[in-house]
């Protein structure tokens, strides 16, 4: 049985802050009202009812993903229904999703999709199918499937005009990541603030020069989150105070832009700007590197590494000195389904399966931060952190971003992908000596205006 299109409602780009009240009344009555209508009993739900269909999948390579891939007979026994599972980095993936979807095809039933980025412009399109009829359906939503267990912001950024179009399958964000052993050889102290970062560069370079005292992306696409949290913890921000306009060029951004500039362009390993998570998630493992600011979710394959899980500390990206700002970024990604899609039925058995407290559980022995609270606060998470140090240090970052992270750094314009182009150019253009900071900002903010 497949459920039938639903209307299709657009939205602006919005604020998405994970952890923030924000629109608490219309949230909570959101959640309520989806939470309310759940299955209560199982009054006929049955885990085998596409036993023997098909459903393909086009995900990202991503922690998350590859694990699925690997535990994808596991849904199989479960439910009869097959996987067919495509990984792509993420441009090829978008890059393929725009071409099937923009085609109305049904070769693609369910996908991950980033909602912080591409999701206001995806709904528009009408390319997510509503999946909050199939949750209130007590025949097609197991009996124990809890939709309030997912964290508050989560849920709300996957919601566009009122229609739920996925559901969050982790938490993220950028995290500062500094080696302990290199510090305490070269006698250098931890920052406390933001600016201190700098001189820990300098102090680790003149101590030895062997290593990267820095690393991070440099990628046009990739730079703006990493970046983000440089220029917000320095008091400034990719909007105008009153949030109507480009905010790159003032003078507070502006510093954010020159420190992790200056960062990339004097401590930096050789081919900065061509690096993304995957080089710099290398060099840290390896040991060329020692401090970055990179994605939590690469965490499992930084510790795969010899010696890092004993050798790094992590934490949130200092404050601000002068500011005394600190505002990570934090977001999730999430899974959907596509309104083309034939088979959204047995799409939504697998999204089920998939945010499951069980699978989420799992996948915290991957480094997946989990997108349902009973997991993230849950014994096993607990017992799994104890184990080391520095995982503890990990789940507390993660939980910090959970409750106060913002997925909101972009213009204000619902072309984010384009915005963040723009903002890594201006980025690349410091970098490479093409332009000064306020120089770079200042015609960024010209181009990003554009947009609006």
């Amino acid at each position: 049985m497949t459920t039938t299109p639903h209307a299709r409602a657009s939205t602006r780009s919005r604020s998405r802050t994970v952890g923030r009240r924000g629109p608490a009344v219309a949230l909570a009555g959101l959640i309520a009202c989806l939470a309310g209508a759940a299955p209560a009993a199982a009054e006929g739900f049955d885990w085998k009812r596409y036993d023997g269909q098909t459903i393909n999948l086009v995900l990202t390579n991503h922690p998350w993903g590859n694990a699925v891939r690997e535990m994808a007979q596991q849904f199989t026994d479960k439910t009869g229904i097959k996987l067919r599972i495509e990984i792509l980095n993420e441009d090829p993936q978008r890059a393929r999703l725009n071409t099937l979807l923009q085609a109305k095809s049904s070769d693609v039933d369910v996908y991950i999709s980033l909602k912080i980025r591409e999701g206001a412009v995806y709904n528009k399109a009408g390319w997510y199918a509503d999946v909050a009829p199939m949750l209130n359906d007590p025949s097609q939503t197991a009996p124990d499937f809890k939709i309030d267990d997912f964290g508050a912001g989560l849920i709300r950024n996957e919601t566009f005009g009122g229609r739920l179009t996925g559901l969050p399958i982790n938490v993220e964000g950028p995290l500062f990541y500094w080696r302990k052993d290199i510090f305490a050889k070269c006698n250098v102290t931890v920052p406390e603030y933001l600016e201190d970062i700098l001189d820990a560069a300098r102090k680790i370079k003149a101590c030895d020069p062997s290593i990267n005292a820095w690393a991070a992306r440099g990628v046009r696409n990739a730079v703006p989150y990493p970046m983000a949290a440089f220029v917000f913890n320095m008091g400034g921000g990719f909007k105008s105070v009153d949030g109507t306009k480009p905010g790159l060029c003032r003078p507070e951004s502006v510093a954010g832009l020159t420190l992790y500039t200056d960062l990339l362009k004097d401590y930096g390993p050789v081919g900065a700007t061509n690096h993304s998570f995957p080089q710099v998630v290398e060099l840290l493992g390896q040991g060329k590197v020692a401090m970055t600011h990179e994605s939590s979710n690469e965490f499992s394959n930084i510790m795969k590494y010899p010696g890092r899980e004993d050798d790094l500390g992590i934490k949130l990206l200092p404050k601000g000195r002068a500011s005394g700002v600190s505002q990570p970024i934090g977001f999730g990604w999430g899974l959907s389904i596509s309104e083309y899609s034939r088979r959204k039925g047995p799409s939504w058995y697998f999204l089920q399966w998939a945010t499951s407290p069980e699978m989420q559980a799992t996948l915290v022995d991957r480094g997946v931060a989990p997108s349902r609270t009973s997991v993230f606060e849950g014994e096993g998470m607990r017992a799994w952190a104890s184990q080391k140090p520095v995982r503890q240090q990990w789940v507390a970052a993660v939980s910090e971003i959970s409750r106060r992270g913002t997925g909101d750094y972009a213009s204000p314009t619902d072309r984010v992908p384009e915005t963040r182009e723009i903002i890594g150019r201006a980025a690349q253009e410091v970098v490479l000596g093409q332009k000064t900071p306020q120089q770079a900002a200042c015609d960024a903010d010209a181009a990003l205006l554009k947009l609006q």
